[in-house]
């Protein structure tokens, strides 16, 4: 899959400069970033946000190290999570095709202050290994 056209000109999407080295060194073991993406919103409420249904799209980045899952749409964390922590049982993976992986979630479990069912549906060529990877943890 070819990189967001926001990441390519901006670097929207990317793994921001100061995180980098924390993840080389927990040991990443799978990476991608400028990844595009909807973001799917069931029954979602926030605070100053309440949503039924919402898709928007995203580019942001994924990442899985020995020690946590990050996931980042556009600047913002959506999981940031220690492996060993039992809410990665939570993070539910699904191959929707060959290059396409779909992330599923209660938010509240990641955020406090969330509720509603959260869908990150990520476009890239490493799904295969995500799911894996996911799977692993769980």
């Amino acid at each position: 899959m070819r990189k967001t056209l926001l990441y390519r000109l901006f670097k929207i999407g990317g793994i921001p400069k100061k995180l980098r080295p924390v993840l080389e060194l927990e040991g990443i073991v799978v990476c991608d970033e400028g990844i595009g993406g909807w973001v799917i919103m069931k029954d979602f409420r926030a605070p100053g946000k309440r949503f039924r249904h919402r898709i928007a799209g995203f580019s942001g980045f994924l990442v899985i190290t020995h020690k946590r899952v990050i996931a980042y749409v556009f600047w913002k964390p959506v999981i940031n999570v220690p492996v060993d922590d039992p809410r990665v049982s939570e993070l539910k993976s699904e191959l929707v095709g060959p290059d396409l992986i779909e992330l599923s979630f209660e938010s509240s479990a990641f955020h406090s202050k969330w509720q509603g069912r959260f869908v990150l549906s990520l476009s890239t060529l490493k799904a295969r290994e995500f799911h894996s990877a996911i799977n692993s943890l769980g």
